[in-house]
């Protein structure tokens, strides 16, 4: 899925939209998305000058919008209005990510209840694990 079906199942756009593409998903289930770090992007030049690193809170949202693909691929329309987060638990960074690097989302859906679903994450960067944690995260209208 490219970036232009990402754009037609959660509301996030450029500058906003982390993702570039979802490897796969099963609706409601799990959903695995790819991000670029792109060397040119503007936070770099301020986090950290002279050693950029990818911030962890762009992170977590890069999580929270592949949990959103997942939860709008169990609906029957195929889209999600607002999925926002709720808040964050046990989220923990083993490692920095760099410009250039592509990173890889992986979400799962550990339980629902009402509006409420709680998500596991994990973030890779060359195939080893660089942040992961649970997010809640509420589908609002």
């Amino acid at each position: 899925m490219d970036r232009s079906e990402i754009e037609r199942m959660i509301p996030h756009r450029a500058p906003s939209l982390l993702l570039d593409r979802v490897e796969e998903f099963v609706p409601g289930i799990s959903c695995v998305a790819v991000m670029a770090v792109d060397p040119d992007d503007p936070i770099f030049s301020g986090h950290f000058p002279g050693r950029p690193i990818l911030p962890g809170v762009l992170m977590i949202e890069a999580v929270g919008q592949t949990a959103a693909v997942m939860m709008a691929a169990a609906t029957a329309q195929g889209t999600i209005g607002n999925a926002l987060l709720a808040a964050v638990n046990r989220f923990k960074f083993f490692k920095p990510v760099t410009p250039g690097q592509d990173v890889r989302i992986q979400t799962a859906k550990l339980a629902e209840v009402g509006s409420m679903a709680y998500i596991e994450g994990t973030v890779l960067a060359d195939g080893v694990i660089v942040a992961s944690g649970e997010l809640s995260v509420v589908c609002a209208s």
